[in-house]
């Protein structure tokens, strides 16, 4: 039989089988540590691809929380790289969730990076702590600044509220908690 011939049948095969579609879901396995980079293929890891969703494990709830937030861009990353929609999803669990412990050489856990500041923020920050003279003085108060917004950008993205006026988390509706709420 002629090569050619013989790889028409067996893409005939795969299509009538759907198994092209579930190589290419399958091999977001492999490529899970090139598209997401070496700090988050060291602490979360690929179980296993079904129905375009991909199972993902995680060391702790920080790399779940930084995974899920990051999960469409991953879709988007395998997507493209694929050529096609193959995955539509990322789930994530931690601990006796995720079925097995990441390969010993990957090394210890290591907490997730802080997400960068929008130009936006950098800017509030700047405005902030202008009128310190000291540069010392307002270059810490200008990181320590950053890294309350980074705080509140995790918080917000874990679905809590933050208030508009004293900062602090609430539930419920709205820009404020019901303390500011109540002062008007």
């Amino acid at each position: 039989m002629e090569d050619g011939r013989l790889g028409e049948i067996l893409r005939g095969l795969m299509r009538r089988h759907h198994l092209e579609r579930r190589l290419r879901q399958r091999a977001a396995i492999q490529l899970w540590p090139e598209v997401v980079g070496a700090d988050i293929a060291r602490n979360c890891w690929p179980l296993l691809v079904r129905d375009g969703v991909l199972t993902v494990g995680a060391v702790n709830h920080a790399w779940a929380q930084t995974l899920q937030l990051m999960s469409t861009q991953i879709v988007e990353a395998f997507n493209q790289r694929a050529g096609e929609s193959v995955l539509r999803e990322i789930k994530v669990r931690v601990g006796d969730r995720a079925q097995r412990p990441p390969p010993a050489s990957r090394g210890a856990a290591v907490p997730p990076a802080a997400p960068p500041l929008t130009p936006e923020q950098q800017a509030r920050v700047r405005e902030l702590s202008a009128h310190i003279e000291d540069p010392q003085l307002r270059a810490q108060v200008g990181r320590a600044l950053a890294g309350l917004m980074r705080v509140r950008r995790v918080r917000e993205a874990q679905r809590g509220r933050v208030c508009a006026r004293c900062g602090r988390e609430f539930a419920g509706r709205g820009r404020c908690c019901r303390g500011c709420a109540a002062k008007g």
